[in-house]
């Protein structure tokens, strides 16, 4: 089987699992923070005898590149606890006071997630004091907006209110490092952001959906290709998410479809990206039903498949 690569766009790093607060997006397609770390602008390139690859969007080239250590402090030469222009490579990703992996903040405090710029979105790390004990999976609140890195969350871990709308859970940061990423029972770590922020979510089936209600099943990292899926918190679901609909996140489209680049997404109502359907491999081509020029797309390449996901597949078409 030949796989032909698609433009795909995701936040969580994006997601992004990262995405806009409804504040900073319109359904026009225009967004001042859309999934972090993405850059949509960037071509599709072929190899060899005219195979596509895939070109992830990232802000920092390729996907191995965006989940490294990046400079998080532009105008310092300073390199001590409190500015870090240059972190060190076993910084979780994110650079800043403290490493998310190892939660090295003193008694009382934990490792967090923050927008050193006042932004929607993390790029840093912080130590902050612990003033909640919410475990992961409860309900949790913010002590102001996403992005200011305080809740009232356990150490290891964030309460994940995307959208700032006040129904969020608390989610566990990864353990173990950026290479070999650890999460308790049967989760798997996915990267958010840009730099990263490896946070743990429950496995799932894109095919199958199986997901709680306000779930969506996603891919783990931004790219085609990547080697899980995992249960996001559904983001904007007053906006459509069904095939064509406009998107700005990875979890922003409706349970069975997924965000990616407008480009392959014929009659998408988005300037930027649309949600597209999984499909089956193994199945009658269900993308027909939606548009005759568009096919089941295979989401990794031939043999390099994660176990049991052999027949996923995303309905789109090559520009």
């Amino acid at each position: 089987m030949t796989s032909r690569a698609l433009h795909y766009y995701a936040s969580l790093g994006s997601i992004v699992f990262a995405a806009c607060m409804a504040s900073a997006c319109n359904k026009g397609g225009d967004s001042e923070a859309a999934n972090v770390g993405t850059d949509p602008s960037t071509p599709l390139t072929t190899t060899g005898e005219g195979s596509t690859s895939p070109i992830v969007p990232t802000s920092g080239g390729s996907a191995s590149e965006s989940s490294s250590p990046t400079s998080t402090s532009g105008d310092s030469d300073s390199n001590d606890e409190t500015n870090v222009s240059t972190p060190p490579t076993d910084h979780g990703g994110s650079g800043g006071q403290c490493n998310l992996f190892l939660q090295d903040c003193n008694e009382g405090e934990k490792c967090t997630a923050w927008s050193m710029d006042g932004g929607i979105f993390p790029n840093g790390t912080k130590c902050v004091p612990q003033t909640g004990d919410k475990l992961p999976g409860e309900q949790c609140s913010l002590e102001g907006d996403f992005g200011d890195g305080t809740d009232d969350c356990a150490a290891g871990s964030m309460c994940l209110d995307i959208d700032n709308s006040g129904k969020a859970t608390c989610v566990s940061y990864c353990g173990g490092d950026m290479e070999q990423p650890t999460c308790p029972n049967e989760d798997k770590c996915a990267f958010l952001f840009e730099p990263t922020v490896p946070l743990c979510f429950p496995a799932c089936n894109p095919l199958a959906q199986d997901c709680p209600d306000g779930d969506a099943c996603v891919p783990n990292i931004a790219a085609l290709g990547s080697e899980y899926f995992v249960c996001m918190p559904l983001v904007f679901e007053a906006i459509p998410g069904q095939y064509g609909d406009a998107c700005y996140a990875i979890s922003g489209c409706d349970k069975g479809f997924q965000c990616i680049f407008a480009v392959n997404v014929p009659n998408c109502e988005g300037d930027m990206y649309c949600c597209s359907s999984w499909c089956d491999l193994d199945a009658p081509n269900t993308c027909k039903e939606f548009d005759d020029t568009i096919d089941c797309v295979p989401w990794y390449e031939e043999g390099s498949a994660t176990p049991g996901y052999e027949n996923v597949g995303i309905c789109g078409i090559m520009p």
